[in-house]
């Protein structure tokens, strides 16, 4: 290899670290939470991870997804710089001292909206949790839910599971995200048979989703706001969901 090949090899090699030091990346989770995050292996789409890239198109610097990781380690490297956003997530999620101190806040990308589905024709009155009192509700093994102090919890594997189990009425009703019910009900054709044996009630819960920033890069709340107002405003985002799930 003659010098000048190598010194060819060594600036293109330079300039590619230097893209790569100079670039923002994302945590990204190694489980699914449909429609706002689908991974399959390495493969990650859906909602957030779409709403990442149009927001890329108003920024200076490139925003790099890091690899998938289990939630935990997802949030170990935030904590410690390796990452400097995570998308999109409740400040009530990341509330343990050690998150919150190293935390700045976007404003809202989405709500994420929990809702009651019921049994076809067997709705219950519903206005503040404390309606939930003596039901027994379908929910997911290991999540914590909002007036779980006040139902029967009858744990599910999954959201799948816990839809079935509605239609069955196994249960008086589930607490499930708005967008995953519809986006299970269109994308997997196990559950389409189910769409005349449930109904969706009203919303009990609602998540303002925001990018989360490590504070060493304050710098980036103004542009990501700006950005995040513009999706918003010239319906990029509305596309997106609508993409997903049908709801617009």
């Amino acid at each position: 290899m003659n010098g000048l090949v190598r010194l060819t090899l060594w600036v293109s090699l330079s300039l590619s670290l230097c893209a790569q030091a100079e670039s923002v990346r994302y945590a990204v989770t190694s489980e699914s939470w449909e429609p706002y995050w689908i991974v399959r292996d390495t493969a990650v789409s859906g909602i957030l991870s779409d709403v990442m890239q149009a927001l890329q198109v108003s920024l200076d610097e490139p925003l790099l997804a890091d690899r998938p990781l289990p939630p935990l380690r997802a949030q170990k490297q935030f904590r410690e710089g390796r990452v400097q956003l995570e998308c999109c997530v409740s400040k009530a999620w990341r509330a343990s001292p050690e998150q919150a101190e190293v935390s700045l806040w976007s404003d809202t990308v989405l709500d994420a909206e929990e809702v009651l589905v019921f049994p076809a024709g067997r709705a219950f009155p519903f206005g503040q949790l404390q309606d939930l009192q003596g039901h027994t509700i379908a929910t997911v093994r290991g999540y914590g839910y909002i007036g779980s102090e006040y139902f029967t919890r009858s744990d599910s594997p999954d959201s799948k599971s816990q839809l079935r189990r509605v239609a069955q009425r196994r249960v008086e009703a589930a607490i499930i995200d708005r967008l995953e019910v519809a986006y299970l009900l269109r994308e997997h054709p196990d559950l389409t048979g189910l769409t005349e044996q449930i109904e969706l009630g009203p919303v009990i819960n609602r998540s303002a989703l925001r990018i989360r920033v490590h504070r060493t890069r304050a710098d980036l709340l103004v542009p990501l706001n700006a950005a995040i107002a513009k999706v918003r405003q010239d319906g990029t985002l509305a596309g997106i969901v609508e993409r997903y799930t049908g709801v617009r």
